[in-house]
């Protein structure tokens, strides 16, 4: 079993990686792991953060830890679309980027491919919305927005790759510096 822990997450959530699992394998149920696995847990401090509900037999997961590590897939898709432009104007000509319809036949395939990479995971789809919002950024300060991708070929080109958190207000990237082909 592969279990994803972002750490901007446990640090969201003020708990440790061993708490983590343990809310997360109690959540799916996968016991026999979790009891063989022996992690450092204070379950005082998980339920009164609300995560938690100390029950007689086993604790019981709530919806406060639940939220933040599924969320249904229309609630996300829909939250990917209300930040996505619709439409964008290149040289004053409209340029339609992606439907209106959320399950329109226009956005069919960008959604199952949207959601097939994400996998229910908040997490992930909370990266992507900030890359979505850093390229935005980017692109409106540079006037570029008319060059925008449409919906289907950036989520083809997982595009929101391009956009990690390490990008500067200029839009380069820290990790890799702009090449001068002036100098030798």
């Amino acid at each position: 079993m592969v279990v994803e822990v972002s750490l901007t997450l446990l640090k969201d959530l003020c708990i440790s990686a061993d708490e983590y699992l343990y809310l997360y394998l109690s959540y799916k149920e996968k016991y026999d792991i979790l009891d063989s696995l022996g992690l450092k847990v204070d379950l005082e401090k998980l339920q009164t953060q609300h995560y938690l509900k100390i029950g007689e037999e086993r604790p019981i997961v709530r919806e406060e830890f639940i939220q933040n590590i599924e969320k249904p897939d229309d609630q996300m898709w829909n939250e990917l679309l209300s930040c996505y432009p619709i439409k964008v104007s290149v040289k004053g000509q409209p340029r339609i980027l992606r439907a209106r319809d959320p399950y329109g036949s226009t956005n069919a395939t960008a959604r199952e491919r949207y959601l097939k990479y994400i996998k229910g995971n908040v997490q992930k789809h909370n990266e992507v919305i900030a890359a979505l919002n850093r390229e935005l950024d980017f692109r409106r300060k540079g006037d570029q927005i008319g060059y925008m991708q449409m919906l289907t070929t950036w989520v083809n080109q997982k595009t929101w790759e391009k956009y990690p958190p390490e990008i500067d207000e200029l839009g380069f990237d820290e990790r890799r510096p702009e090449r001068i082909t002036r100098q030798l």
